[in-house]
């Protein structure tokens, strides 16, 4: 059982320590630098693919129910975020940003959304 569960969160945990090292550096290259804000992007983009890798985790290693599976993946891919985001404050030339967390968190939930709703309608397709 216990290593069902980690191949389950091997992804999660890789992803998730992947964009710590890329927090933890003091600089990134700007993908879209005369873009305002891209940066928020950026951060909904790789947190949406945070919150679909959390809740296919938690679904492959609990018996939680889809909803209850979504909303324990949100939770988890938000206060990631906000860790993250704290971490930042101690590297030099980051800073810890309330946006930054935002749209991470917003992220997380479409990606969660995205993956609820494929799981829906996979589901009500095999019932029938």
């Amino acid at each position: 059982m216990a290593h069902r569960n980690i191949q389950a969160w091997l992804p999660a945990f890789l992803w998730a320590g992947t964009l710590f090292f890329l927090s933890s550096q003091s600089s990134l290259p700007a993908i879209a630098p005369t873009v305002p804000n891209f940066d928020k992007v950026e951060h909904f983009s790789v947190y949406g693919l945070l919150g679909i890798l959390v809740i296919d985790a938690v679904r492959r290693s609990s018996t939680l129910t889809l909803s209850r599976a979504a909303l324990a993946a949100i939770l988890i891919t938000s206060v990631y975020g906000a860790s993250d985001e704290f971490h930042q404050w101690f590297v030099p030339n980051r800073s810890c940003d309330v946006w930054d967390w935002t749209a991470d968190t917003f992220g997380g939930i479409l990606g969660v959304a995205v993956y609820a709703a494929y799981e829906s309608r996979r589901s009500q397709k095999t019932s029938h």
